[in-house]
Parts: structure tokens; sequence; C-alpha cells
């Protein structure tokens, strides 16, 4: 099994909330006020793994320089 990393985790979980917004689940994951549905939380964790590959892009830029 491949390793699970932040990055794998973060695909996995914006293919999940993909998903149920195709097939109109209805899960509300905090209250009744808030209403947070997949496709609210969809752009936070696609911008969560936007940053994720930034901060691996940027260690590794690091890493050559002071190679």
């Amino acid at each position: 099994m491949p390793e699970l990393t932040t990055e794998a985790v973060l695909n996995i979980l914006i293919d999940w909330l993909r998903d149920n917004i195709d097939c109109g689940t209805m899960l509300i994951f905090d209250n009744d006020e808030d209403n947070t549905d997949s496709a609210t939380l969809l752009p936070h964790i696609t911008q969560a793994l936007q940053d994720v590959r930034d901060l691996h892009h940027l260690q590794l830029l690091q890493r050559a320089r002071t190679d």
C-alpha cells in the first residue's frame, strides 16, 4: 500500500467531497446554524492541498540552496 502523505489524504478527501456534491448528499459537518456541507468545505480543502504543495516546493528549493 502506498504511503499516505498529507497530499494523498487531501486528494482522497477532495474526491470524497466531490462525490458527495455530485450525488446530492446532504451531510452537514458542523451544526444547524452554519450548515457547512461538502460544497462549502471543498474550496478550503483544495486550498489546503495547494498550500501543502507550495510548502513542499519551497522545501525543495531550500534544500537545493543549501546543498
